[in-house]
């Protein structure tokens, strides 16, 4: 209830006012002078009025006296064409929000900033000036760039892939792939993104829907063969790779793998199993024709010493002479069937050993794999030529490669690698093993036709003689070197300029 003067609530209300302006004051003062990030308030012609603390340590001064004592036309903006720009945008608008530009700090640093900001007009209603805050965006623009340095990273990287790599959402749809993919598919990257893959590149779409199927159900998937169709409509064999990405709740949602090209290397495949077989087939049929040529010779001798031995008018004479005829002509046979299988010697061209060495070690490759086997190759690029029968030489670096593999069979390094002694103008080849290596004591008969210590020692086989025969049939020479438990090197030194024959 009112004491009758109606006074005393005015004078109540106006002190309550007062008090509450002062606090609205303190409360400004103390958030200008308190806040992170930098507040100013400058003329149009580039001077500050006024800052607070965060924008004077911003710049790197120590006073806010030398802040204020700045020329923004000439010694704050880090690109002088950023100031007239930012007046031109603010002036306009009435407002500039975000803008971003660089300062220049004490020390001469540049930082990088955004500013957002506001007019202010005198009782004129002119252009006064500009006030807002700065906020220091260097370590987010850090960030940015080395974001986009990782970006670039991994791009290069993955252009630089040799094996297709893709890269699919849940739904199976291509987002993104490499450059040795198109090179394998022989689609441009719109074409194949825009593209149904299971229809237009898969040669049965079965097999990619089962492909699929796996990854989804098992998570991963390891080396699944397939033929996919060229754009050129060539059909070529790969081997896909992948594993599929899940959520935490178990659902799929993208899919990532690696697509090889492997037409080349199963043509080499059935090539050398061709070759072997011809092999093997040729041993036998030289051995077959060599031992029954001798019990038929007998037999014609001892048709021949009868029908001597009978007189002409004997009247069964006539079946000895078919006999010794039919055994004649079976001689023959055999004679022409050695010579089928051990035909003359090949002739000799212009062979790249660099070349030979890279297509024995892809027909290896899986076996390399299952073995865990690592490769390392020094293969000297612009190896000098030379006159060879290639498939001789190839059969030497496969046979080098089977003794390797066997000697490692727990997984080691084979190191294969290529020079030219211009010098004594060699081309020489390296083939080392970190395997169970060779006893002293069989290093002398290693290449011996027919010496095997197969059952004591792995990593040293029949095929040894055939190499050294192959490598001095081109003038060269072989050496070996060994260390129980540690490995083995083989080194082949093949001529240039061989000496005639």
């Amino acid at each position: 209830m009112s004491d009758g003067n109606p006074l005393s609530i005015n004078k109540i209300s106006d002190e309550e006012t007062e008090q509450r302006l002062l606090d609205i004051e303190r409360n400004k003062k103390e958030f200008f002078a308190e806040a992170r990030d930098g507040f100013y308030i400058s003329t149009r012609e580039g001077q500050f009025i006024d800052c607070n603390d965060a924008l004077v340590k911003m710049l790197g001064y120590s006073t806010t006296q030398e802040v204020l004592g700045l020329d923004l036309n000439t010694q704050l903006w880090g690109n002088a064409e950023d100031r007239p720009k930012f007046q031109a945008i603010i002036e306009e608008h009435g407002f500039v929000r975000g803008y971003e530009g660089s300062f220049r700090r004490k020390d001469g640093e540049l930082i990088y900033v955004s500013l957002s900001s506001y007019v202010w007009r005198d009782k004129c209603e002119n252009i006064g000036g500009y006030r807002g805050f700065v906020v220091d965006r260097t370590q987010e623009q850090l960030m940015r760039a080395q974001l986009a340095e990782s970006e670039t990273k991994y791009r290069d990287l993955f252009n630089s892939i040799r094996d297709g790599v893709f890269i699919a959402d849940g739904k199976g749809t291509v987002t993104d792939c490499n450059q040795a993919l198109l090179d394998i598919i022989g689609y441009t990257r719109e074409e194949f993104l825009g593209m149904n893959y299971y229809r237009d590149l898969c040669v049965n779409a079965d097999d990619v829907m089962e492909f699929r199927r796996k990854i989804t159900s098992e998570g991963e998937v390891h080396e699944y063969e397939l033929q996919i169709a060229r754009k050129d409509g060539t059909v070529r064999d790969v081997s896909m790779s992948g594993y599929a990405t899940k959520d935490l709740e178990g659902w799929v949602i993208g899919y990532q793998g690696l697509m090889r090209d492997t037409t080349e290397s199963k043509r080499l495949r059935r090539q050398l199993i061709q070759s072997e077989r011809l092999s093997a087939m040729g041993k036998m049929a030289s051995q077959l024709a060599h031992e029954l040529n001798n019990p038929i010779f007998g037999i014609m001798n001892c048709l021949e010493l009868t029908k001597d031995s009978l007189p002409d008018a004997y009247e069964k004479k006539k079946y000895l002479d078919l006999a010794y005829n039919e055994c004649k002509r079976t001689s023959g046979l055999l004679i022409k069937m050695l010579k089928f299988f051990k035909p003359d010697d090949e002739q000799k061209s212009s062979t790249d050993i660099n070349k030979l060495i890279e297509e024995t070690l892809l027909f290896y490759e899986r076996q390399f794999q299952n073995l865990n086997i690592r490769v390392i190759t020094d293969l000297a690029p612009s190896l000098p030529f030379i006159m060879a029968v290639g498939s001789h030489l190839k059969q030497v670096f496969i046979n080098m490669v089977i003794n390797a593999n066997t000697a490692m069979p727990n997984g080691g390094e084979l190191r294969i690698g290529s020079r030219f002694d211009s010098e004594q103008e060699d081309i020489v080849v390296t083939v080392e093993d970190t395997g169970v290596g060779i006893p002293p004591q069989n290093l002398e008969r290693i290449f011996d036709a027919f010496f095997t210590t197969k059952k004591e020692v792995k990593g040293v086989g029949l095929g040894l003689s055939i190499c050294y025969g192959f490598i001095r049939e081109h003038s060269g020479r072989i050496g070996v070197a060994s260390e129980l438990g540690k490995g083995t090197i083989f080194t082949i030194y093949l001529p240039l300029n061989p000496p005639e024959e």
